[in-house]
Parts: C-alpha cells; sequence; structure tokens
C-alpha cells in the first residue's frame, strides 16, 4: 500500500495566500522526510486555490523523486498549451508526474472558460489525443471538432513514453469502465463512499483484465488521525461541516452514485468516506480498502479554515504510527 498526500484542500477568502502556500510546501517536505509515495492537487480554478502546474512545478523542489499527480479539467485545456506544461512537468520530477484527467462538472468553471458544458467528453477526448500527438510526432497535424493544427511542431517530448501515466478520475460506473480500458489506473473521488468503491472495484478489476493490462486503483481520501476518534472528530468538525455545506450548495452531488451524496448530515459525511480517529482505528479502516484492491491512499487532511501545523502534526503521526503497518 502506498500512501501520498493532497496538498490542498482549499482556503477561505480571509486566509493568507502566502500562509496557504508555505503549509503546502511544508507539507511537501514532511511527505519526503517521512516517506511518502507521492504529492498531488487539483484544478481547483476560481476556488481560491494555486494553479495546478504550477505549484506542483514548485512542490517538486521540495520533494525530489516522490511522483507529483494532478487531477485536470482536460475539457478547460488547449491542448498545445497542456502537452507543453505537462511534458515539462513530467521532465522536472524526472518522469515521475502522473495525469489523472476529469470531466468536470461546475457549471461556473465552463462558463469562466467560455467552454459548453455539454462539449466536455468530446473536448476531453480530443484534448488527450492531441497531446499525444504532440508527445510523440516531429508534426502534427489535425482537424477536429474543437482544434485544428496545420502541420505544427511537435511539442517538447515528456520523459515518460508515449507520455505520462494516467489515472482516470471517475466516480460513475461507465467512467470506471473507461479507466480500466483507456488508462493505467483509477483514481478514486473523495466523495465515493467505502461501499461505492466496494461496488465499482470488483468491475474495474474484471474490466482490467479482460483488456491485458495490470491496473492500479488509487484513491483520495479524507483522513486525520489524533489520539481518539473523539479528539480527531472534534479538530475537524468545524472546517469539514463547513465544506460539504459549501460544496453540496454548489452542487457536488451531482453524477453521484445516490448513496455518495453529500447533502446529508456531518455524521453521515463521516461514514465511508473518513479514515479519521487513533493510528488504530486508522488502521482498521484501511485494512478495509486493501480487501477492495485500493494500492495508494491520498490523504486530504486539511479543510478551509484549519491551520497547517495542525494538518502537518496529523500527518506525522500517520507516518509514525499507521504507515508501518503497510508499508
Amino acid at each position: 500500500m502506498h500512501f501520498g498526500i493532497n496538498l490542498g484542500g482549499g482556503d477561505r477568502r480571509d486566509q493568507s495566500r502566502g500562509d496557504g502556500l508555505a503549509a503546502r510546501l511544508a507539507k511537501a517536505r514532511l511527505a519526503k522526510e517521512m516517506g511518502y509515495h507521492s504529492l498531488w492537487t487539483g484544478a481547483g480554478y476560481l476556488n481560491n486555490d494555486f494553479h495546478a502546474l504550477m505549484l506542483l512545478a514548485r512542490v517538486a523542489a521540495e520533494a525530489p523523486g516522490l511522483e507529483l499527480g494532478m487531477v485536470a479539467l482536460l475539457p478547460l485545456y488547449h491542448p498545445v498549451e497542456a502537452a507543453e506544461q505537462i511534458s515539462t512537468l513530467d521532465v522536472i520530477t524526472g518522469g515521475k508526474f502522473v495525469l489523472a484527467p476529469a470531466l468536470g462538472w461546475r457549471d461556473f468553471q465552463f462558463k469562466a472558460f467560455e467552454v459548453p458544458k455539454s462539449e466536455r467528453l468530446s473536448r476531453f477526448r480530443e484534448v488527450q489525443e492531441i497531446m499525444e500527438k504532440l508527445w510523440n510526432s516531429d508534426r502534427v497535424t489535425h482537424e477536429g471538432r474543437h482544434f485544428h493544427l496545420d502541420d505544427v511542431p511537435g511539442a517538447g517530448s515528456p520523459i515518460q513514453k508515449p507520455g505520462p501515466k494516467v489515472y482516470l478520475a471517475a466516480n460513475l460506473e461507465k467512467g470506471v469502465l473507461r479507466a480500466a480500458k483507456e488508462a493505467d489506473g483509477w483514481l478514486v473521488s473523495s466523495r465515493s463512499t467505502l461501499t461505492t468503491i466496494g461496488i465499482q472495484a470488483p468491475m474495474y478489476r474484471d474490466a482490467v483484465k479482460e483488456a491485458g493490462k495490470p491496473g492500479y486503483i488509487a484513491a483520495w481520501r479524507e483522513v486525520f488521525v489524533a489520539e481518539s476518534r473523539q479528539q480527531a472528530i472534534d479538530i475537524v468538525r468545524p472546517q469539514v461541516e463547513w465544506l460539504y455545506k459549501d460544496r453540496a450548495a454548489l452542487g457536488h452531488s451531482q453524477e453521484l452514485p445516490e448513496a455518495d451524496r453529500i447533502d446529508v448530515p456531518f455524521e453521515q459525511v463521516l461514514e465511508g468516506r473518513f479514515i479519521i480517529g487513533n493510528p488504530e482505528e486508522c488502521i482498521e479502516e484501511i485494512h478495509k480498502y486493501q480487501e477492495q484492491g485500493v494500492e495508494e491512499l491520498i490523504l486530504r487532511s486539511q479543510w478551509p479554515g484549519m491551520e497547517g501545523d495542525v494538518t502537518t502534526k496529523a500527518l506525522r503521526l500517520f507516518a509514525e504510527k499507521v504507515m508501518p503497518e503497510f508499508v
């Protein structure tokens, strides 16, 4: 079992941007020091977060040798810019970049980029197709629905061939099956409950076996370890409760299985999503993910409004008391 850290978690508008960056860099240094496997971030456009690719380029200097992963909303990208940025980051990381392309769903992001949401799947596929051509061809011509390239030079090559490793971020069954057929792995959303993972993981494994691929399951999880479960809940509740209410109001329950809705009471939010409690309780919960074939857990231990030293303390305790059981 590998363990990674989600660098983000979002900041509130009244929080210092400088402090927010410092907290992310502190997590990166901690990950390197304590033996974590990876560092991740998402494309939080208009979410008071940091630009994902620029943040990871900075983080790479703090944690050389770790995998760096990013959830990328491909329908919002121009393929030439995306190909150049992603290949550059793959070189910066020494070939340890992981791309987790996602369709996206937030209406305001599509409106801001002036991209019709109805075109997201076709744009997703076309951006992927063009990036692969740019990475592996000296000259590229492409006539598509959304993009037109007329005999242009290829982009700078990534270290990984034919391109960076890809984990497809998917919530629904059709996306999980697409991950099995088209990607190197499946990235499970933090909104997915353990019950849903138990249904979808066997489907994924059957599909990758049929495709003749090894497959890989990585899961973003909400994680907080403390001296007791009650102490952990008391620490995270103000920020987590605010975040889930805010995200529910934005429509985060869209395109989720019914069992994974987040517009539910706080106690129900915790069920099947949070690995929370003392080290022994967290170990017991992680074994349940192992049983479902999850090979990597990416920990979010910070939520908007939480001080950086609180989350680093929890991540250090996790590395000291929980990780040795699995690494």
